[in-house]
């Protein structure tokens, strides 16, 4: 009668926390299609697997996928055979019950299983530190309440850590190494950059260089040229470091190269896209010669220019890294990512579904930082401002402008505001092509304003200011900048005003 008792006592059997068909799921897509490594490669383990073997299998086809080599069940078929888990197992078990009745599931179902993987693995974890502390394994001796609790929070926190635990911590001394043989490099180079070359040179002397790993903004109200700042740093920077990859939210590639070969040509942008220029009489035919130039233009841009464009409209920072992570296992590799707006990038659905814009450029932001540090390239993300720095008389922008979220600018470790002076002045002419009048001004005070404003314009024309607002570890300032109109170009005020823009 007791025994009964006792079992009806006992608490139910916990369900099995494992999902096998994700699991399957997941290594048969990869295997069938192994560009479905990438979409899960962010957030999933070996370790995350309920089952060892498919953990090893997991583990087996990264390592070949990052080599460069195809992986599928032919191709890792000796690796499985040498891994000792696997082989506990059963290598051919193994395989058909991964493949059987399986196809290449699309990247959102994909992602879904990968998240499903991680909670469950995350739930046994927790199970495994309730299960710790109910049987006194958690304990030791002289242990007290508070010592368990803590034990158990700072293994829940582990837990909580998700992806980043994936980085393995480093000690001072090993850091210290890594820093002093990086010092030792440039010391010995004569090299004063501690980042990748962007091609201008004063910008480089001010923020010495784009540092691997970082997150970097431009920010710009429409129209003071944030986009032509992006497209000079990312041309340059691809022709003296190598291939990066640009993401345009807006313009098309053939646009975006359009302005490229503009620039380097001295043709305005819809002369190079038409083979067309204003004449007398209206749009005319450019000459042989001139059509000469922007195919000579072309080609140069073709040779000397490594740049990958992505211009898939609405793309979260997720769709980004899996196209960079693949170009990073290329030959060719992946030196930098320019990112042309945050403004145009897709939030995560569950942030969408709240309904809060400040929430999701926070996570976007957040996702572009972890990008760039998983990677070890710089980011380069573009950002509009918001219109609180036009009602100021002075209208050069601030950090405090950065347009729906001030995670931006704790994210990034440097932060370069673009204005032109000639455009904010420009804004305040009127109809009749003078600046508009204050309410009871009077003739003598306008005038003097009105000559005063017409200086300032003709000063100002042809010339850009880059304004350092952040710049981690060093100091700001402002870069001055030729600024070419027709041809939205900037070039480095050490540089002929008409010289090569590349």
């Amino acid at each position: 009668m007791s025994e009964n008792l006792h079992g009806l006592l006992q608490p139910p059997q916990p369900p099995a926390l494992e999902n096998i068909m994700a699991e399957r799921g997941v290594l048969a897509s990869i295997m069938l299609r192994n560009a479905d490594y990438d979409v899960v490669a962010d957030i999933l383990r070996p370790e995350h697997f309920a089952a060892r073997y498919r953990g090893e299998i997991f583990r087996i086809c990264g390592d070949v996928i990052r080599s460069g080599r195809l992986a599928d069940p032919v191709t890792i078929r000796n690796a499985l055979q040498a891994n000792e888990v696997v082989c506990e197992y059963g290598v051919e078990k193994a395989l058909i019950e991964t493949m059987e009745g399986m196809i290449a599931a699309p990247h959102s179902l994909i992602r879904a299983y990968a998240r499903e993987i991680v909670d469950m693995a995350t739930r046994r974890g927790i199970r495994d530190i309730a299960s710790s502390v109910l049987w006194g394994t958690n304990e030791f001796e002289g242990d007290t309440a508070s010592s368990i609790i803590s034990r158990m929070q700072e293994q829940l926190q582990g837990l909580a850590a998700g992806t980043d635990g994936t980085r393995q911590a480093r000690t001072a001394s090993a850091a210290t190494d890594a820093l002093l043989a990086e010092t030792e490099a440039s010391w010995k180079a004569g090299n004063y950059l501690s980042g990748l070359d962007c091609g201008y040179e004063t910008l480089n002397k001010r923020i010495r260089g784009f540092r691997a790993g970082a997150m970097y903004v431009i920010a710009g109200r429409p129209g003071m040229g944030k986009s032509a700042l992006g497209i000079g740093i990312a041309t340059r920077m691809a022709i003296a470091e190598g291939r990066g990859m640009y993401w345009s939210g807006e313009m098309p590639a053939e646009e975006l190269m359009g302005r490229v070969v503009s620039a380097r040509c001295g043709l305005t942008l819809d002369t190079v896209l038409t083979g067309m220029f204003d004449g007398p009489n209206g749009p005319e035919p450019v000459s042989g010669t001139t059509m000469q130039r922007i195919v000579q233009a072309g080609m140069e841009a073709k040779k000397r220019i490594q740049l990958v464009i992505d211009d898939r409209e609405g793309l979260s920072v997720q769709q980004i890294a899996i196209r960079a992570r693949r170009m990073a296992r290329e030959p060719e590799g992946l030196k930098f990512i320019v990112i042309d707006y945050i403004g145009l990038l897709r939030g995560s659905d569950a942030v969408r579904r709240s309904g809060s814009r400040v929430n999701e450029v926070t996570e976007i932001s957040g996702e572009i930082a972890r990008m760039a540090r998983e990677l070890k390239v710089p980011v380069i993300a573009l950002s509009q401002l918001n219109r609180q720095s036009e009602n100021r008389e002075d209208r050069r922008p601030g950090m405090s402008d950065i347009r729906e979220s001030g995670a931006i600018e704790q994210d990034a470790r440097c932060i370069l505001g673009v204005y032109r002076e000639a455009h904010a002045l420009q804004s305040r002419i009127g109809a009749d092509g003078s600046v508009v009048r204050n309410t009871n001004e009077s003739d003598a005070v306008y005038q003097k304003r009105a000559a005063e404003f017409d200086a300032n314009l003709e000063r100002s024309r042809g010339k850009g200011e880059v304004l350092i607002l952040k710049n981690r570890g060093s100091k700001g300032g402002i870069v001055d900048m030729w600024f070419d109109g027709p041809t939205t170009w900037f070039r480095d005020q050490g540089e002929d005003e008409r010289g090569p823009a590349w």
